[in-house]
């Protein structure tokens, strides 16, 4: 739990609330309210208990490189791990390409995709469309106010 939750629980406790309301109220179980309200009293009551720090390695990419990353692919989308790696040599330098990788999938939810492929013009779409514009190009306002637009919808 945050800092922020314990310190809802402790605050309602003081209020006069039940365990089975504040859990109600703050959104997890009765027991992990009875805990922290069992450690607040052991405590002597007055100091807001703090959770144990967690156990395991820190991670490599903080929030604040995460947010640095987040903000270049907002920007352009088709940046890969590669790419991000070498742009910001200060921030990833201890980095693996794929732990980047593993974080923006995992952690940031881009997904991996490619760019559709889609056909050039051929030669009888290019002279359609000349010809089209050609047959049109001295239409005044009033000629296109006669024609109905419509969707395929």
């Amino acid at each position: 739990l945050g800092r922020d939750t314990i310190v809802a629980i402790i605050t309602l406790y003081k209020e006069g609330y039940k365990c089975k309301d504040i859990a109600t109220r703050v959104g997890i179980g009765v027991r992990q309210v009875q805990k922290w309200i069992k450690k607040f009293r052991d405590g002597g009551g007055e100091d807001i208990p703090t959770p144990k720090p967690r156990s395991g390695r820190p991670r490599k990419i903080q929030n604040r490189t995460s947010k640095v990353i987040k903000r270049q692919l907002d920007k352009n989308p088709t940046l890969t791990a590669r790419k991000l790696k070498e742009n910001n040599p200060a921030l990833l330098q201890d980095v693996s390409v794929r732990c980047i990788s593993d974080h923006l999938l995992k952690d940031l939810q881009y997904r991996s995709c490619c760019a559709k492929v889609l056909p050039l013009l051929s030669a009888k779409n290019v002279r359609d469309r000349i010809a089209f514009c050609k047959k049109y190009k001295d239409w005044t306002l009033e000629d296109w106010e006669q024609v109905l637009w419509s969707d395929e919808s």
